[in-house]
């Protein structure tokens, strides 16, 4: 696990308010003086302003959205930033008293960690080398029926409109065929949303926007970064090194944490995660390396998966195809390994390195 000094981790304080709904003065602040309060949050978003409160209140009858509000909450109250529209009441087809929207939270991103909020509420802290740091504010997808995806829009004070203005877009997708894990997330395109201010932002708007840019993310239509989990390059990183250091037991112990499911009775097939979770177009020397170390701690079936996807993927990484054979092998298809050896094999003559051709190759191709 990454120590705190390389990131922080930020939930604020969350009041989830008992049946009866806490009734709020609104003294000095404008606001009816029976406000429901249904969320508040302390928070640090402006800096060098103290007592900062982030609230959400139940919406007014005819309303379709309840009120989200920043506040200084010291001797004299004040609205600092008031949303109307940002948390709307989206009708589903479950009950009339469900409904789909946002829900409000924040997190701070310190030395190129950013985290993000699953639809299982678990927060992920990942690499994310081109954001801000500081605080931001979270809205994030609700559905009722959706245990698949969610997004995450990280909102950040600007010093130079004074408004906090919508910075990150982060798609979360989870396994929902197995055991409801991490699968990937990934930094989009602002499009329509960039530059767009909490005080002017239409969430019932941007949650219809937000479904198309799904569906675009999905079939590979929209451009997006796909950032890697700090505790996924952590134990990455002390496999591999326990690989070096030719430590079996600790390696193996290792590896295992990157199968998912729960335990060898319930493991989730590879073909329902491995390449969503663990393959990184914008390194995939990386995932390589990963489907190398799959092999060797006998995981072939994960390491086929991930390794299959990176030779399509990337035709020209010579060393894949050795990798994606000795797993075959391990599997005991010989078929399918002689031919992966041979396609190894001239490769590493087209390239003039035939001197670096393990003997394994020729004998078992």
């Amino acid at each position: 696990m990454i120590g705190r000094a390389d990131y922080v981790t930020l939930i604020a304080s969350t009041i989830l308010l008992a049946a009866v709904p806490v009734i709020w003065a609104g003294e000095g602040t404008g606001l009816p003086a029976s406000s429901k309060i249904l969320k508040a949050l302390n928070v640090n978003l402006i800096e060098g302003l103290e007592d900062q409160k982030l609230l959400v209140l139940k919406a007014e009858p005819g309303d379709e959205a309840q009120r989200l509000l920043l506040i200084a909450d010291g001797a004299n109250p004040s609205v600092i930033m008031e949303s109307k529209l940002a948390l709307p009441l989206i009708k589903n087809i479950y009950s009339p008293a469900s409904y789909d929207g946002f829900d409000v939270g924040t997190s701070t991103a310190v030395k190129n960690v950013v985290n993000v909020v699953d639809v299982q509420g678990e927060n992920i802290p990942l690499k994310y080398a081109t954001l801000s740091s500081g605080e931001y504010l979270d809205l994030r997808t609700t559905e009722e029926d959706n245990a698949k995806y969610n997004f995450n829009l990280q909102f950040q004070y600007d010093l130079q409109t004074k408004k906090m203005v919508l910075k990150n877009l982060l798609l979360v997708t989870n396994n929902d065929s197995c055991d409801r894990s991490l699968l990937g997330v990934y930094a989009l395109p602002l499009g329509r949303l960039s530059l767009k201010s909490l005080d002017e932002f239409n969430g019932a708007d941007a949650f219809e926007y937000l479904k198309m840019l799904h569906m675009e993310s999905q079939s590979g239509k929209n451009s997006r970064e796909k950032l890697m989990p700090v505790e996924v390059g952590n134990n990455f990183d002390k496999a591999l090194a326990a690989y070096k250091q030719g430590s079996k037991d600790r390696f193996n112990e290792l590896m295992d944490y990157f199968i998912s499911g729960g335990g060898e009775d319930s493991m989730c097939a590879p073909e329902t995660y491995v390449v969503e979770k663990y393959y990184f177009s914008n390194n995939p020397g990386w995932s390589n390396d990963l489907g190398f170390l799959f092999e060797q701690s006998g995981h072939y079936g994960e390491a086929v998966e991930l390794l299959s996807y990176i030779v399509v993927s990337n035709p020209d990484r010579i060393v894949a195809y050795l990798n994606l054979a000795d797993s075959y092998w391990g599997l005991g298809s010989k078929k399918l390994a002689a031919e992966n050896y041979k396609k190894y094999h001239s490769l590493m003559v087209q390239s003039g390195k035939v001197e670096k051709i393990p003997k394994r190759v020729i004998e078992r191709s």
